[in-house]
């Protein structure tokens, strides 16, 4: 027992191993002390997963509002240069670790990423004083425009009539792949920005597949 927990209390010799909570002491003084006390209460185990709650036990991917790919993002990178600081020898004389410069921001940039060509837009560059408000009022201004777009909520356009008969076709759902039910029934799917029809979805996906607040 001493060398299978032996990586938790590095001693230079065997630790004293409780039984109990596998907990390891470098004495064998402290543990005769220890285990008297631990013996009041129940060993440690090992409690699996009930195998009759497989969304318990089964480890899978659950998590399909993630797989919704975001129509805007911000790509942004700061640049800075160091400065050196006033030291005090007297408070560096009783510190393990002393600062000889700091970080000073003297620019950034940051551009608007988007799958529509025509929301896209050209990195915004900026270097000078207030670096870090203009960043601030610039991805302020950034939120505004990407809201604005956003909440145009229109209809989806009609369907083609092979965008149709691609829908009464399909039997399963085309984001998580599970058959269509009556409790879970198939609906359209469609681009919260251009409002084109996407595919089939069962009800629970086109639920999460929403776009974020």
């Amino acid at each position: 027992m001493s060398r299978l927990v032996a990586s938790k209390k590095k001693v230079g010799h065997a630790p004293f191993v409780c039984n109990h909570c596998l907990h390891p002491f470098s004495s064998k003084q402290v543990n005769d002390r220890h285990v008297p006390i631990r013996q009041r209460y129940p060993p440690q185990e090992v409690k699996y997963p009930d195998p009759k709650k497989p969304t318990k036990s089964v480890l899978e991917f659950r998590k399909y509002a993630a797989r919704f790919r975001l129509p805007f993002y911000l790509v942004c990178d700061f640049e800075l240069f160091l400065t050196p600081i006033d030291r005090n020898e007297d408070v560096d004389a009783i510190k393990a670790t002393n600062v000889i410069d700091e970080h000073n921001v003297c620019g950034f940039a940051c551009y608007r990423i988007s799958e529509y060509p025509k929301y896209q837009t050209d990195p915004i560059i900026y270097s000078g004083p207030g670096v870090i408000d203009k960043f601030y009022e610039h991805v302020m201004r950034e939120s505004q425009i990407i809201s604005d777009i956003l909440a145009d909520d229109q209809d989806m356009y009609p369907l083609t009539d092979t965008q149709q008969a691609d829908y009464d076709d399909m039997t399963t759902c085309g984001e998580c792949g599970e058959d269509f039910t009556k409790s879970n029934h198939k609906v359209r799917h469609h681009d919260y920005v251009t409002f084109q029809y996407l595919f089939p979805a069962c009800n629970n996906c086109k639920l999460t597949l929403k776009m974020p607040n």
